[in-house]
């Protein structure tokens, strides 16, 4: 065992014990969350029971993309996902997946061509032409 002179040791608990309100790391704005609970309302899920799931799959052109799926909090608590909320939605961010996604912001934007969430992400070094794939720095 090694000696850590006066290195003071600090103990995080795991996120995934409770959930907290969302941090400068990861952000969920007041549009998002409202369209999470519309969503779910629709699909007649708990709120307190379901949220929206993000994770980074290996997909497209530029080598990465998202997916966003209405998940169970039990699950995501059993797979060690990191979790967020904002006005009472929860977002759950894929364990592995959240080192691509720090520092981003979850959006729902509506237009006249086309509607969705959309996470705006710092971390994107390239994306593909069409937007639906990144690399990260």
């Amino acid at each position: 065992m090694s000696d850590c002179g006066n290195v003071e040791k600090v103990f995080v608990p795991n996120s995934g014990e409770t959930i907290v309100p969302t941090p400068k790391g990861f952000d969920v704005t007041e549009e998002a969350a409202k369209k999470i609970k519309h969503f779910l309302h629709i699909d007649k899920k708990d709120p307190a029971e379901f949220g929206l799931r993000i994770k980074v799959v290996k997909d497209g052109c530029s080598g990465n993309s998202y997916t966003m799926d209405l998940y169970s909090v039990k699950e995501g608590k059993e797979n060690g996902d990191k979790f967020f909320s904002k006005d009472d939605a929860i977002v759950m961010v894929e364990k592995l997946s959240y080192l691509f996604v720090i520092g981003s912001t979850l959006d729902f934007k509506e237009t006249l061509l086309a509607s969705g969430f959309e996470l705006k992400n710092p971390n994107i070094k390239n994306s593909c032409s069409c937007g639906s794939s990144f690399s990260v720095k």
